[in-house]
């Protein structure tokens, strides 16, 4: 509030200087929380509709044999292809994803399962699994839409974390010009003094990002 004395930040105390972007990365976070729980319900919801319309089948030799033919389902959120007659490949799942508005693919193939988030992929052999069948694997299938309190604390916990990195690596390089302004003006301060200084002066601007 008085960007005139801001320079007194330079005698703020190490543990003040972290614990102060520690208190950021939770501002931050929280306002993230607006933004990703749409999307976890919205998720949830989607798989839901998929889920229950994934068609009677069972597991014989480590492949899918179902009496419904191959199809794929397509939500705001999720791609779901379901090939009982080995028509879909993982190579077709992934090229589609770049000319696909959803983030995530999943996909009941043949002989494995297969799952895409954020163009990670990862394929799991049915085989890969002693005593699965059906009935356990829709059971798994049913409980991955379910977001539990657990899981919320867990995606708090991811967001705080890559808020955290994210605030961190844009506030280094203003550190680092704040320290070329004071190299050029001659005023002897150390690196981490003027990294306190530009601690204090950018709290202001990232919140009103944040909030915006």
């Amino acid at each position: 509030t008085k960007p005139k004395e801001i320079y007194t930040a330079r005698n703020m105390k190490n543990s003040h200087y972290f614990s102060l972007i520690f208190i950021i990365g939770l501002i931050l976070t929280f306002f993230s929380i607006f933004e990703m729980f749409p999307i976890a319900n919205q998720v949830s919801d989607d798989y839901e509709e998929i889920n229950t319309s994934i068609p009677d089948f069972k597991l014989e030799d480590g492949q899918l044999e179902s009496d419904t033919g191959s199809y794929i389902y397509q939500t705001n959120s999720i791609m779901f292809y379901f090939d009982s007659e080995d028509r879909i490949t993982v190579d077709k799942i992934e090229s589609n994803i770049p000319t696909q508005a959803a983030p995530i693919s999943i996909g009941l193939l043949k002989d494995e399962i297969y799952l895409n988030a954020a163009n990670t992929g990862y394929s799991f052999s049915y085989n890969d699994f002693k005593d699965l069948n059906a009935g356990n694997l829709m059971e798994a299938l049913d409980s991955m839409g379910n977001f539990t309190i657990g899981m919320y604390v867990l995606l708090i916990i991811i967001l705080l974390v890559v808020n955290l990195f994210i605030y961190i690596t844009q506030l280094l390089p203003i550190s680092l010009f704040a320290n070329l302004i004071s190299v050029f003006r001659k005023t002897r301060l150390s690196f981490l003094q003027n990294a306190k200084i530009a601690l204090l002066a950018s709290m202001g601007p990232f919140i009103l990002m944040a909030i915006f």
